[in-house]
């Protein structure tokens, strides 16, 4: 089997893993470990500050030939953490693991992601970053729908156990990847890295910082880094938040409320589909009106949020949010594979999903107090206006970058 297949293959188990881990972590933290809202914002906040941390400290930092390994030993980690959030009975000793999942999954994610460039042809590039949006779309699908037929006769709890079954057999494909691939990465990247890796210990940390710096001179580098924020502080803010709204103002059962994720996730899913036919066809041109206008997108579906004061209003609103969710991230990585350098390539990435971090800091731990204080319309109200300002912000900056003829 060709290395982009397992590499697929992982990325579907993982995904439903770390999306299923975040939707239920807040029900855990609400209804289990009986807490108040701001408690479900620090333990999203807590998760997310994990991951941005490793991913800046270590992540960033690792050569592209050993990124398999960290694979294995991150879905090693993250199997172990799903049963000690079965087994935990304290906010504490839930944070703890918390902190080690984040931990793994920041190991995990964007070495994927950097798998699809260094293992695909550069023909396919596009293609099969397409694809990879699409297997995340399809974990985030089958992780909600497996959990809602679940949590009908379940309790929350037991939903980590599945997890667990994930997460091992992720473990079992991803050593399949480290066998396949590394002839194909030794060969993608020798003829712009080799000097580097022959060239001294110091050499390398200085060069290697000098890469990054220069990502952050990049322009359009940023363009994209500014779309990706402003979404993922939204996208972290809906997952922590829109299940407690279902149930609080819907009086929702819990296998409904993963019931409305998978509604959003088929939303997401079905407009990857689509992105995938036209990516085959050529026609993705206008990368960076495309993510603009999944902002105003974002705006709309948060303002019908705002307004929803019945669960099908409710869901439709949720529904028009899976359309900016499944373009960002996926446009997002062919302009990354545009305007930067192939030795660029592992901090770009994961810089990139790093903002999803950041997102799921800023978002989640300073909105839950509003939440908490008057109520999560009132979060809905302010993301609707923040994400228009973000469009129009968006607007703004584009006049100012000299774009390439495939923007």
């Amino acid at each position: 089997m060709p290395a982009i297949f397992f590499v697929f293959i992982v990325i579907l188990f993982q995904r439903a893993n770390t999306m299923m881990v975040q939707s239920i972590n807040p029900l855990f933290v609400k209804y289990i470990l009986h807490t108040n809202l701001v408690y479900v914002g620090i333990a999203t906040a807590v998760y997310a500050a994990s991951t941005l941390s490793v991913r800046y400290i270590i992540s960033i930092r690792v050569k592209p030939i050993h990124i398999t390994k960290f694979i294995i030993v991150g879905m090693i980690l993250f199997s172990m953490t799903m049963l000690g959030y079965f087994f935990s009975d304290s906010l504490i000793e839930f944070l703890l693991f918390v902190v080690i999942s984040g931990f793994a999954t920041a190991i995990i994610m964007p070495f994927l992601l950097s798998l699809v460039n260094f293992v695909s042809d550069k023909k396919d590039i596009e293609k099969n970053l397409t694809i990879y949006s699409l297997m995340l779309s399809l974990a985030l699908v089958i992780g909600p729908i497996l959990g809602t037929l679940l949590l009908a006769v379940l309790n929350i709890r037991y939903i980590y156990l599945l997890l667990f079954v994930f997460a091992a057999a992720g473990v079992f494909f991803a050593i399949k990847i480290n066998k396949t691939a590394k002839n194909k990465i030794k060969e993608k990247i020798s003829n712009e890295l080799n000097q580097q890796y022959n060239a001294a210990h110091t050499n390398i940390k200085k060069k290697k910082d000098k890469l990054i710096f220069r990502l952050f001179k990049n322009k359009k580098f940023l363009e994209v880094i500014f779309y990706n924020t402003v979404f993922s502080i939204c996208f972290a803010s809906i997952v922590a938040f829109g299940g407690v709204y279902a149930r609080n103002n819907f009086n929702a059962p819990y296998f409904l409320i993963t019931l409305l994720f998978a509604i959003f996730f088929i939303s997401s899913l079905l407009t990857r589909i689509a992105l995938l036919f036209l990516t085959k066809k050529g026609k993705i041109k206008q990368k960076m009106n495309i993510m603009n206008i999944s902002i105003l997108l974002s705006s709309l579906s948060f303002a019908a949020m705002f307004l929803s004061n019945n669960i099908i209003f409710y869901a439709l609103a949720l529904v028009l949010l899976g359309i900016p969710h499944a373009l960002i991230f996926p446009i997002g990585t062919m302009r990354i594979s545009e305007v930067v350098e192939v030795k660029q390539i592992v901090a770009a990435n994961t810089i990139y999903q790093s903002n999803f971090d950041i997102g799921g800091i800023i978002g989640p731990f300073f909105l839950a107090y509003i939440g908490e204080a008057y109520s999560i319309k009132l979060i809905f109200l302010s993301l609707a206006v923040f994400l228009m300002l973000a469009f129009i912000l968006g607007r703004i900056f584009m006049k100012f970058i000299d774009y390439a003829p495939n923007n």
